[in-house]
């Protein structure tokens, strides 16, 4: 793995040492690859104006860096601020984000966090729609209606990954249904097309979002695609509902939709958004498939057999009313 190379590291800390001293910014300490996996690498730098993050993302999500600076620029309080981009190699030099959502759920497990990010992140969705030329021009995925509906009929004829009829796959009787669902994919996906096509995070849960200055900020864009904003909201829910152990339709979940749709009532009514809401669920499981299926074959012998489940558990959530 090439993160763990030395000499790539000390390439890549010379040149965030770099991109810090044209900010008059200066190493304090010794930096901290806290994270590798093998899409993706961060480390952690202090410095005399607090920690900075460099991150590095491997070539089949080459777009990450860019879209992240066009996000920053479109939306800047709802993320973090890139210090330095290289599009290129795909290099991001981040201010701190903050305190993660993840561990301070641990002490605070209560919704109203996700009452205040929800109404946030749609306005981020509704301030990128019309800049989403631009983002598929930087390589961001393209799953607006037609292009998901095609999509979804080619991950169907992709065996390797459905892994049909073994461990860790779709049964044969899934298979069939998937396949019988095609032509309702194509309705659904038309039938949901009453709000602007956006960004469309697609991971979206409380280990991407972070706390600073009472704010909350989304980070981590690099299985975002452009899309129907409603379908972030398949990991939403299931998140939130695992991390505080409810169940789907509990009014609490409820509450979070609600919140989540009132910005988009300025091109549908309440009434219409929340009858096109459970289509949408149903769809974003397909994205989170399509996600997987470009990752995994990238992946090594030892990582395909751990992540193996991942394109047939989205299909198997696709098909499971719960999940909707």
């Amino acid at each position: 793995m090439q993160w763990r190379r030395r000499a790539w590291r000390a390439g890549a800390i010379r040149w965030a040492e770099r991109r810090l001293a044209e900010r008059e910014v200066h190493l304090t300490g010794k930096p901290d690859q806290f994270h590798v996996r093998s899409w993706s690498t961060v480390i952690r730098l202090p410095t005399d104006r607090g920690a900075v993050f460099f991150k590095a993302v491997w070539r089949p999500l080459p777009f990450e860096a860019g879209l992240t600076a066009a996000i920053a620029a479109w939306a800047p309080k709802d993320v973090a601020i890139p210090l330095a981009v290289d599009e290129r190699r795909g290099w991001l030099l981040l201010e701190d984000g903050g305190q993660r959502l993840r561990e301070i759920l641990t002490k605070d497990r209560d919704t109203r966090h996700w009452h205040r990010i929800l109404p946030q992140y749609a306005d981020l969705q509704l301030a990128v729609a019309p800049h989403v030329q631009q983002a598929l021009r930087l390589g961001t995925p393209n799953r607006r209606a037609k292009a998901l509906a095609t999509q979804y009929v080619q991950l169907l004829e992709r065996s390797p990954l459905l892994r049909v009829g073994l461990k860790d796959g779709v049964t044969n009787a899934q298979e069939q249904t998937l396949r019988d669902l095609v032509p309702q994919v194509r309705i659904w996906v038309e039938e949901i097309s009453v709000v602007p096509d956006t960004i469309q995070h697609d991971d979206l849960h409380d280990g991407q979002v972070f706390v600073k200055d009472g704010r909350y900020r989304i980070l981590d864009w690099g299985d975002a695609c452009v899309s129907h904003p409603f379908l972030s909201m398949s990991v939403v829910e299931r998140s939130v509902a695992y991390t505080l152990n409810l169940k789907p339709g509990f009014r609490e979940i409820t509450r979070l939709r609600d919140l989540y749709l009132e910005p988009f009532t300025a091109y549908a009514s309440l009434a219409r958004l929340r009858a096109i809401y459970p289509i949408a669920i149903r769809l974003g499981w397909i994205s989170r498939a399509l996600s997987w299926a470009t990752l995994v074959p990238y992946l090594s012998e030892a990582e395909k057999r751990r992540e193996r489940g991942d394109v047939p558990r989205s299909l198997g959530r696709f098909l499971d009313p719960n999940f909707a």
